[in-house]
């Protein structure tokens, strides 16, 4: 996204930047991702979690009713084979009885003895050279019958309607078949054609339960009824009987059956089954029909298995919740076995055809489901942060690299770094920002280089003016030293003339005494020295007092210097702390300068006044010897005053001294 440019080449520290910044922006990249990882792995444990209990119930909702529409729908497949039979034999009645009413007993004799003929053994059978099985109903009129019209009738009635019948239903019914209760048989059974040949002399039809089921005792509402399920010991196939009884003025005439083989049916009970469960079927009776793990027992017990007196109590208590659930119940939850039963009515038969789901398929199903949402929101993980990391490199941490690494640039010196700012988005106003940033940095840069420049070139001139300073506080250091000299020679007269003065006054005491004229005339010797004395005296004062004003403008100067030196130290900031001590120390010592120079002109100011007295006393000394007297007086006080002044003028030039000195120093040290 960004690029930066710049007319001067990289350096190796710029490089180990980029180096180092690289593995920065690898390992902000990876914090990022990680961060991210394991945000995104905690929501989709957690979702997994949550989602878990939210699939168990959602799958147990849509097993149940997956469960419940799977019994429903195998049940309706199942018993369409048995409805189908229940309505053959309705269609079958009906016509039979229709034409049984309208048969000629004279053409049925005819006919019968045509067909049928009694054998060696005594039964009545087909003839056997008219007789095809696979096509004709097979005849067994046992020997101790009696035949009769009623018998002929019904037989060849049987014999013609079981011939239209059962080649045409034989696509789903292995036979046809209809039971006189006088041991009579008529069927139609392709796959064993023989089966009324064979039919041994004495066999009572009425004692198989095809035949029974139906009579008068076992099915008193004259309905059409099933047998239970029985296996054909020779062709080892189970059937199913469906057996109808036919009444004329309250007596039974025929049972006619029609059985259903139920090889198919057990064979798909047994393997198709719903995802995890099984399936098993029994009668209301407890009689078990069909299960997965017991048919052997079922087949060896003849159709006879009874569950309650089977000793398997998982089985009991299937049995147990089928036979003890609501009408309208479908679904039936089995906490004892923890399993899940669904029941359906096979119609016809009557029989319970059920489904058992364990409920740990459901586990296994959610557990499976959460898994795989587990796994898919992995590998959605692997390929978000595969993404993000793109994304982040791309969009944000190759961006955010050359930002670092153009801010180092800046700060060892190039100035000369552009980055791209096309771009409409945060990065791109911060590339902006940071443009506008370099552009600003560079100006406050040449703009302090400029004044770093002035502040050197002041500092110079500062420099200058410090030693030019120094030069002058040693010119003003030694003519201090003179006016020390002169003050303490002022002082030496001033006490010669005090000393003088002492010995005129002695004198004129003397001369009072002795009124000695020679007296007169030394003393106006010794008036005349000491006035020569104090016009010397005078005249060093006025010295002293012009060393003194030009101390006293040496200390404006200096005042003003160190003003100045303040005011660069200030522009100087940092760099001039140096110079602001230095300019104090000067303005300090400016100001004790000032002071002395002041005194020294006061003291100057009291010696001259005195001396022009002492002058003035000396020059009428000459007239009259009281006022000598009065001016020797005056000269004495005077010359005591000029010693003191001129000693306190001593003092002061030793503090000007000290001071010259220490402004020396404080500007050698500038």
């Amino acid at each position: 996204m960004f690029d930066f440019h710049s007319p001067t080449k990289q350096g190796s520290q710029s490089q180990k930047s980029l180096s180092s910044q690289a593995k920065t922006k690898k390992s902000l990249a990876r914090r990022t991702l990680i961060q991210i990882a394991f945000s995104v792995t905690a929501v989709i444990v957690g979702s997994t979690a949550i989602s878990y209990f939210q699939i168990v119930s959602t799958l147990k909702s849509q097993t149940l009713d997956q469960l419940k529409s799977h019994v429903i729908e195998r049940g309706q497949r199942e018993q369409s084979i048995f409805l189908m039979a229940e309505d053959n034999h309705a269609i079958f009645k009906e016509e039979w009885l229709r034409r049984l009413e309208n048969t000629d007993s004279e053409g049925v004799k005819a006919r019968f003895d045509q067909l049928f003929v009694r054998f060696p053994d005594g039964a009545t059978r087909n003839r056997p050279n008219l007789f095809d099985g696979k096509r004709q109903a097979g005849v067994f009129i046992d020997k101790p019958v009696l035949i009769n019209d009623d018998i002929r009738r019904r037989v060849v009635t049987s014999y013609d309607l079981i011939n239209a019948y059962g080649p045409p239903w034989h696509n789903r019914f292995p036979d046809l078949y209809l039971n006189m209760p006088e041991n009579i048989a008529v069927i139609y059974w392709p796959d064993y054609p023989t089966w009324a040949q064979d039919a041994p002399v004495g066999f009572d039809l009425s004692k198989e339960e095809y035949v029974w089921v139906g009579d008068q005792k076992h099915n008193p509402a004259r309905e059409t009824v099933w047998s239970g399920a029985q296996i054909d010991g020779v062709a080892k196939i189970w059937i199913l009987s469906c057996v109808t009884p036919i009444y004329s003025n309250d007596r039974i005439i025929g049972t006619l059956g029609q059985d259903v083989l139920l090889n198919d049916l057990f064979k798909r009970t047994i393997e198709e089954h719903i995802e995890g469960g099984y399936n098993l079927i029994f009668r209301k009776d407890g009689r078990l029909i069909a299960h997965p793990q017991l048919m052997e027992q079922i087949q060896q017990q003849k159709g006879e298995f009874k569950i309650l007196e089977s000793g398997d109590t998982q089985l009991k208590r299937i049995f147990e919740a089928v036979t003890n659930k609501a009408t309208d119940q479908v679904v039936i939850d089995n906490p004892n076995e923890s399993n899940y039963l669904a029941v359906t009515t096979l119609q016809g038969p009557d029989w319970y055809f059920v489904t058992v789901l364990p409920k740990a398929i459901l586990a296994e199903k959610a557990i499976s489901l959460a898994r795989f949402t587990l796994f898919l929101g992995f590998g959605s993980l692997m390929i978000v942060v595969a993404i993000v990391f793109w994304v982040l490199r791309r969009r944000i941490a190759t961006p955010l690299e050359e930002i670092t690494v153009a801010t180092n640039r800046i700060a060892n010196g190039e100035f000369q770094v552009v980055l791209d700012d096309s771009s409409q988005d945060e990065l791109g106003r911060l590339a902006q920002a940071f443009n506008t940033m370099i552009r600003e940095v560079a100006a406050k840069t040449t703009e302090l280089e400029a004044k770093t420049t002035e502040l050197e070139a002041k500092t110079t001139e500062l420099q200058r003016n410090l030693e030019q300073q120094a030069i002058s506080v040693n010119q003003t250091t030694a003519t201090m030293d003179e006016l020390n000299t002169s003050s303490r020679q002022a002082a030496e007269q001033a006490e010669a003339a005090a000393t003088g003065a002492r010995q005129v006054l002695i004198l004129i005491d003397d001369s009072e005494q002795k009124n000695g004229s020679g007296t007169a005339s030394s003393l106006k010797a010794k008036v005349e020295q000491i006035g020569e004395q104090i016009l010397h005296f005078r005249d060093q004062t006025t010295q002293i007092n012009a060393i003194s004003n030009l101390v006293s403008d040496l200390a404006n100067q200096t005042n003003m210097l160190a003003l100045n030196a303040a005011v660069e130290a200030v522009r100087a900031g940092e760099n001039g702390r140096g110079f602001a001590v230095v300019a104090a120390e000067i303005r300090k010592l400016a100001d004790r300068s000032r002071k002395s120079a002041e005194q020294i002109s006061e003291l100057v100011a009291s010696i001259q006044k005195a001396t022009k007295a002492t002058v003035a006393v000396s020059d009428e000394g000459r007239k009259t010897v009281e006022e000598i007297v009065d001016a020797v007086n005056t000269i004495t006080v005077n010359s005591q005053q000029i010693s003191l002044t001129a000693k306190q003028q001593s003092i002061g030039i030793q503090q000007v001294v000290s001071a010259m000195n220490a402004l020396s120093q404080a500007a050698n040290r500038g």
